[in-house]
């Protein structure tokens, strides 16, 4: 008992001296001898369905600007969010009607109150400005390029209102059906123009996109994809994606692809062949989203080609509606495999994997976690989806006590942004065991759009009903006297 006493009699004198020297302070030491046990608990991925923000299939509604009352535009799309059971939509918005003078104020309340109701009921928004839905943009389009630029530099302001929910801006506004073919205003001069300035007038953190590699280069001038240094810097090249609208329907995707191959030509907007574009698509849209139509019953579009190439093309969405023989197809397809996927069929496995799927594979302490400066903790994400989520979405770490259910929530660095379509990344997290008293904890990661409000969820087992991601446990012991003294002497023999 006498040793006993002598002994905490010697740490406390310890502590006091290294606290008046300055040399240490207790927090910093706290971790040292306060023993932490850190256990991953395994939670392998399920095949359910995850309705998570700015991916998979969509429903396409479409909107003509009048000089009607707003308010029946808003009930039409107050219907739209009723009647659809798809949280991403594509809205086309018919500016035929005004091709020979600037927008009323009637026309642009109407689209005010559009994407009003539309971002109130928290729906993602791909946005498509056009003049023509029946092939015959020669005849509806405006007679001269400075009418459209006007357009754009309308409808900018109204749109920016809601760019948390406009997830991005398909085309030039020209061409049949707003595809950017078959229009006067169609040369890659042009689209460079007529882009740049709808660059210009909307937030830059909403995606573009136009319809082919070639329109693509035609307005950036260069072979080289948006490079990493430079992704989501709000640049024209790092918001610039793609929409195709002939995905999959033939060798070409209907024109989107080229028999010649372009190596070694100058000219950056020069259509490549499918092996070229798929190989310029594969890097691009790590970066930038893609997505459109997949259409026509052909061996292009059967599953297991459609598999490889949406993944190779990193698509993030697809309308569902839209070539509904190519989804027949998909849904009597039955996909096989060594994962927890098979025996789906082709329909559900490629509406999980469009876009971003999450799954957490690791973690662990890092090994410098129970140091005096830093508690880390490592943990490793693979994206199983064929693209990534491009939205910054928030991270936080839960540390809940087993015992009395009561909460820590921290504030996690996670960019999910760079967690590429069939790839992963490590993370570490910051974790504050030294200020947690001694008992059993549970470790969640959540991660949250800021738009909806929602937790993204998660792929595995392990995740419940608020979308937190079970990562493991962390026991933290109460200190001995031997331990304590035992972690002071190193410290002093390391002063």
């Amino acid at each position: 008992m006498k040793n006993r006493i002598k002994l905490i009699f010697i740490l406390l004198l310890a502590l006091l001296c290294l606290f008046l020297a300055g040399n240490l302070a207790w927090e910093r030491l706290y971790p040292r001898f306060h023993p932490a046990t850190y256990t991953p608990i395994p939670s392998p991925e399920t095949n359910a369905p995850l309705e998570n923000p700015f991916r998979g299939f969509f429903h396409l509604y479409g909107f003509t600007l009048s000089e009607e009352d707003p308010a029946e535009a808003a009930r039409r799309a107050g219907q739209y969010v009723d009647s659809g059971s798809l949280p991403l939509m594509l809205v086309q918005i018919n500016l035929k009607n005004y091709a020979d003078t600037d927008l009323s104020d009637n026309a642009l309340t109407q689209l005010d109150e559009i994407l009003a109701r539309l971002s109130s009921a928290g729906r993602q928004v791909i946005l498509r400005f056009l003049y023509d839905w029946d092939g015959k943009a020669l005849e509806t389009e405006p007679k001269t390029i400075d009418r459209i630029l006007r357009h754009m530099d309308q409808v900018g302001p109204v749109v920016n209102r809601y760019a948390n929910a406009v997830f991005l801006l398909q085309g030039t506004f020209t061409g049949n059906c707003g595809e950017m073919t078959q229009t006067k205003f169609g040369s890659h001069e042009d689209n460079r123009t007529l882009m740049t300035r709808l660059a210009q007038v909307t937030d830059p953190s909403i995606f573009l996109a136009v319809r082919t590699p070639s329109h693509l280069r035609g307005v950036t001038m260069t072979r080289t994809p948006v490079l990493p240094e430079n992704a989501f810097d709000g640049s024209l090249s790092s918001r610039l994606g793609l929409f195709n609208d002939g995905m999959l329907g033939s060798v070409y995707d209907l024109g989107t692809y080229d028999d010649t191959p372009n190596a070694g030509t100058s000219a950056p907007e020069d259509k490549g062949t499918r092996e070229e574009e798929l190989a310029f698509q594969e890097t691009l849209c790590q970066y930038v989203p893609n997505g459109g139509e997949a259409v026509l019953d052909n061996p292009y579009s059967d599953f297991d080609r459609a598999v490889a190439d949406l993944a190779r093309m990193h698509v993030t969405y697809l309308n569902c509606d839209h070539d509904a023989a190519v989804m027949d197809k998909w849904k009597a397809a039955v996909y096989h495999g060594d994962d927890c996927f098979d025996g789906v069929s082709g329909y559900e496995y490629i509406a999980a994997h469009l876009g971003y799927r999450y799954v957490v594979t690791d973690s662990s302490l890092a090994s410098d976690a129970l140091a005096a400066d830093s508690s880390l903790l490592s943990v490793t994400i693979e994206n199983h989806g064929f693209a990534p989520c491009y939205r910054l979405l928030d991270a936080s770490v839960t540390l809940e006590d087993t015992v009395t259910g009561g909460q820590v929530i921290l504030p996690a660095e996670l960019d999910n942004r760079i967690i590429g379509g069939g790839s992963q990344a490590s993370f570490l997290l910051s974790l504050p065991i030294d200020r947690l008293p001694a008992g059993e904890y549970r470790i969640f990661l959540t991660l949250t759009d800021p738009y909806t409000g929602r937790a993204v969820r998660f792929a595995n087992r392990e995740t419940d009903s608020s979308g937190r991601v079970l990562l493991g446990n962390l026991a933290m012991e109460e200190p001995s006297p031997e331990k304590l003294l035992a972690c002071l002497l190193e410290r002093l023999r390391t002063k």
